[in-house]
Parts: structure tokens; C-alpha cells; sequence
């Protein structure tokens, strides 16, 4: 069986078949972070009526709570590695959600209107714990 392009989900490495990294713990990928921790406001549909600050962990994508959305979130994969590539400890960012609202029979597919706050914390192992 031949291995799928970037889009599949694992790749034939000597044989065997591999996780591709976005499927790879985060602290696997980046041996130098000690702890990553991700706080995020969610604002739209399915958040409630009054959002709060939820802190999600360890944690490298925020998940769309619009019960109309399909394929929605917000992945922090890029963020991070910038993130770690420049040694950065702290990040506060919004992003909107990259979900499509399902039109039903009436209505025209449209993006989903969720709005994420997110912060983003990386304490860094030192130099001699790697």
C-alpha cells in the first residue's frame, strides 16, 4: 500500500506505518518545554451567555462549541512552533473559528462567526535538564 500524501493521516516509513507529527504529543515534539498551558475565551454561538476564561492544559487545538459548525476550531500548531523556535514564554492572540456553519435547506453554508481569545503560556526546561 502506498504511503498518503499530506493530507492522509499516517505515512509507511522502512514498512511500518507512522504517526505524522501533528499526531505526536506536543512535549514529544518539543523535548525543551517543561509545561504548555492554554487558556481560551470562547464568544458565539454554543459558548453561553456569559463566556469565561477556561483553562484547557496542556492542550493544541480549541475545539468549536457552535452546535451549526462542521470541521471548526482553531489550531495552535503553527503558533507553537513559533513559539518555541523563537523561545517565546507568553503569547495573547484572537483568532476567528475556520468552521463552516451547515446551511440546512434554507439557508447558504456560511463560515462559522465563534470568536476564540486564547493565551498561551511555555515554561522552558534549562539549558542542562535536555
Amino acid at each position: 500500500m502506498p504511503a498518503l500524501a499530506c493530507g492522509g493521516r499516517s505515512r509507511r516509513h522502512r514498512g511500518r506505518l507512522t504517526a505524522m507529527s501533528w499526531q505526536r504529543p506536543f512535549k514529544e515534539l518539543n523535548p525543551q518545554v517543561e509545561k504548555l498551558m492554554v487558556k481560551v475565551l470562547e464568544e458565539g454561538k454554543g459558548a453561553g451567555q456569559s463566556p469565561e476564561w477556561q483553562t484547557l492544559g496542556s492542550v493544541t487545538r480549541l475545539d468549536c462549541h457552535n452546535p451549526l459548525c462542521q470541521r471548526g476550531g482553531v489550531d495552535l500548531h503553527h503558533t507553537l512552533r513559533e513559539m518555541v523556535a523563537t523561545r517565546r514564554a507568553e503569547l495573547e492572540n484572537v483568532k476567528m473559528c475556520g468552521g463552516i456553519e451547515g446551511g440546512g435547506p434554507s439557508a447558504a453554508p456560511r463560515h462559522c462567526q465563534n470568536r476564540f481569545a486564547f493565551r498561551i503560556s511555555l515554561t522552558y526546561k534549562a539549558e542542562g535538564d535536555r
